[in-house]
């Protein structure tokens, strides 16, 4: 399934940069998810998000932002169910990992992945988002434990000790005679006849079936308690078993841009899992990060490509003076000049009685004055306040050249000229303050939720004086692999979104915009990419390589604040390469960052990647925000308050009467309040799979409750809506991350407080 334009863009989720490069990781892994969810679907198999993935679903609503792996889980029942139609039902050129099919892939767990290899092929690019990496989910198995700890125990030895003695043949450090007196042993714990008759890798591979089976071999009926054998259970002990019934339950909640099963019991296993499992802990242990970076370099190494999309030129830093030759200030001032040139003349002719090349002469100061005018009109916009100004002037000269006409084409006498004259001093004034003095401003910015970050600095620029602001809302294109775009006009305008920019701002069309004619003094970007984005791009022409041809400044603000990582955040450290060492930093004469900190992250990143003698180079451009730079602040207080549908299964018996007590507490509250309801998961239909009664008694309380708002399809911008409202309460959902970290109060409700 190929991924949308605005899930491929960059964004800061928790303070975490996710750059394109990440977002293709996840879109073909979601892909193949897609289709294990297809085959699960068509044929009654449960599976579940779990371990990294069961966690962002409830806590993100997607990946963990810092994370680039899927888990999903099965009852053992339910993934030998899946394994016996997986080979036909999965896409042709999926393939499936586990230990009878992957050399070295000695795990109790499967692995379903995108291809056998990396492809590069055009066709497979265009429908993978230009990913030619392999990508996998992960499924784990969940067994049924003994309820007896001591007879689990034992289970487990017996499933440790194969283990170690597949670890020893693969390892190749134990002779054929230790190997089959631990056969012997093996065979006769549990009544199979395992022959080494083989190779060592069969021999591993029956060994291994053998522990499977032992997995397996608690029933249903015989327990309450279920677990991941392999490995938390063997490592572990069965303490760590969860209770079978919490996985009886099962809702689909959003992960990105589908939704994914969990049990309905999320909260209390998450809790269970990780305690406070809504504070972040950003602690990378896992896997290497990202998943892909291993494949590329293993294939750079074997092509000798270099598959980076952007490396840095000494020339890069050498600022070209912008062209001015085709701009509106060069014109206005030609035109001006030229009508005094006209003027003199028709003055002299005047004072010759050249009466006939007079009227010839005030004719062509006459086209010359509206032409110009249409000039500033197209250029500017007919409704363009400076604009309006010159226009109007350019009109009374063309008024009084007309009456001087007019007084010739009579055949009365023309004492002189100064009637235009005046007129035309009047047009040089306008032109000078309207065009020439007046400093144009050009925001280019490549989204509604990106433009917050520009906003600021909007505010700044359009309460100064004699100041021009343009903003450009600009079109993200989809590309290939090789840079081409390949989108209708319509879908090219349907990217812009601009219905969903604030109102109250004169928008202009990028497609209008002639940057060679405006040449502003300052140009705002937040793109950081040009044509460097693995996936996407903006109209060439605004390119910050191109751009700073036309324009004195280039202030570059990224899209929004990180948090304030450091040199042992590895995720954080690799991602800033996406995003700093990239054309738009570059090419930028300032880039206004939000710390030393951060700053400093950024000159250490632009050195290694441009070389050490240019350390000063970008400490002296990189500058942090000036902070009386800040968004405008609401009068009353906003709260959102989200119920979960966890609350349905774990307060049943006191949810309806502390939802009312709550909502009297919120409306009594002192000072002005403004509270909006929402839930999680959004799906109404999820909630009634949980308690049908109870949900339709929950939404009813809210549809009756004057005086709050109801918030729809939040969860698909949480981090705009955090940044809309003031305060959050509630049940555990991904609004509490998001709110937390652009650090605003969060309270989740405590059903162990009693209500007054």
């Amino acid at each position: 399934m190929e991924r949308s334009i605005d899930f491929l863009r960059d964004e800061v989720r928790c303070g975490f940069y996710i750059p394109t490069a990440i977002k293709q990781a996840w879109a073909v892994t979601l892909a193949v998810l897609d289709e294990i969810d297809r085959i699960c679907e068509e044929n009654d198999i449960k599976y579940f998000a779990d371990w990294g993935t069961f966690l962002g679903a409830v806590r993100h609503g997607g990946f963990v932002p810092w994370d680039d792996d899927l888990d999903i889980c099965m009852l053992r029942e339910d993934y030998n169910r899946f394994r016996e139609v997986c080979d036909e039902e999965l896409p042709d050129e999926f393939v499936i990992h586990d230990y009878e099919r992957k050399e070295d892939h000695w795990l109790f767990l499967a692995r379903v992945v995108n291809n056998e290899k990396m492809c590069f092929e055009d066709e497979y690019l265009k429908t993978h988002n230009n990913f030619p990496w392999l990508a996998g989910v992960d499924i784990f198995i969940k067994d049924y434990l003994y309820e007896d700890d001591e007879k689990e125990i034992a289970r487990d030895q017996d499933i440790m000790h194969i283990v170690a003695l597949v670890d020893l043949i693969n390892d190749g450090n134990v002779d054929a005679k230790v190997i089959q007196s631990n056969l012997e042993e093996i065979n006769r714990r549990h009544n199979t006849n395992i022959r080494n008759d083989g190779t060592n890798r069969e021999l591993c591979i029956k060994l291994y079936r053998l522990a499977e089976r032992i997995m397996s071999e608690v029933k249903s009926d015989e327990t309450s308690r279920i677990g991941q054998i392999f490995p938390m259970i063997l490592k572990s002990g069965p303490g760590v078993a969860e209770k079978k019934e919490l996985y009886d339950d099962v809702i689909r909640i959003p992960f990105e841009d589908i939704t994914i099963p969990v049990p309905a019991a999320y909260n209390r296993m998450l809790t269970s899992r990780y305690g406070n499992y809504t504070e972040i802990h950003k602690v990378w242990s896992g896997h290497d990060y990202p998943f892909f970076e291993g494949q590329r370099e293993e294939m750079e190494e074997l092509s000798g490509e270099d598959f980076s999309r952007f490396t840095f030129d000494k020339s890069m830093i050498d600022r070209p003076v912008p062209d001015m030759a085709n701009s509106l200030k060069t014109t206005a001032r030609e035109c001006v000049n030229e009508l005094y040139r006209l003027h003199e003349l028709a003055s002299k002719l005047l004072s010759d009685n050249n009466i006939e090349e007079l009227i010839n002469c005030i004719n062509e100061e006459q086209q010359l004055a509206v032409d110009f005018g249409t000039l500033i009109e197209n250029d500017k916009g007919e409704d363009n306040t400076f604009a309006k100004d010159v226009v109007a002037n350019l009109q009374k000269f063309c008024d009084a050249l007309w009456e001087e006409y007019q007084v010739l084409e009579r055949g009365e006498e023309l004492s002189d000229v100064s009637l235009s004259k005046e007129a035309l001093d009047n047009v040089n004034d306008s032109v000078n303050i309207n065009i020439l003095e007046c400093k144009e401003i050009l925001f280019l910015s490549i989204g509604p939720s990106e433009w917050k970050s520009l906003y600021p600095y909007y505010v700044r620029e359009i309460e100064q004086d004699n100041t021009d602001v343009y903003v450009l809302p600009l079109p993200l294109l989809k590309k290939d692999y090789y840079g081409n775009v390949n989108m209708t006009e319509d879908e090219i305008q349907e990217a812009v979104h601009i219905a969903e920019y604030p109102e109250g701002i004169n928008y202009t069309n990028w497609f209008d915009y002639d940057i060679s004619i405006h040449c502003p003094d300052k140009v705002y970007i937040h793109n950081p990419y040009d044509e460097t984005n693995p996936c996407l791009a903006v109209p060439a022409n605004y390119f910050a390589s191109n751009i700073r041809h036309f324009t004195d400044n280039i202030t570059y603000i990224p899209i929004a604040e990180t948090s304030e990582f450091k040199e042992d955040d590895i995720v954080d450290q690799y991602n800033l390469k996406h995003y700093v060492t990239a054309p738009g930093i570059v090419y930028a004469d300032e880039v206004i960052v939000q710390s030393e900190n951060i700053k400093n992250q950024y000159v250490n990143a632009l050195s290694s990647f441009a070389g050490e003698d240019t350390r000063d180079y970008w400490r002296n451009k990189i500058k942090m925000k000036d902070e009386s730079v800040k968004p405008t602040e609401n009068g009353t207080k906003k709260i959102l308050y989200c119920i979960g549908v966890n609350e349905l299964y774990e307060k049943k018996d006191v949810l309806i009467e502390s939802i009312k007590n709550r909502i009297e507490i919120l409306k009594n509250a002192e000072g002005d309040l403004d509270v909006t309801f929402t839930i999680f998961p959004e799906d109404k239909t999820q909630w009634k799979h949980v308690d049908e009664a109870l949900s339709d008694e929950v939404f009813g309380i809210m549809d009756n409750t004057t005086g709050f708002d109801f918030l729809e399809n939040g969860l698909s911008k949480v981090e705009e809506v955090a940044g809309e409202y003031d305060a959050y309460y509630g049940s555990p959902s991904p609004y509490v991350v998001a709110f937390s970290s652009q650090k605003k109060p969060v309270m989740l409700c405590d059903y162990s407080v009693e209500l007054d």
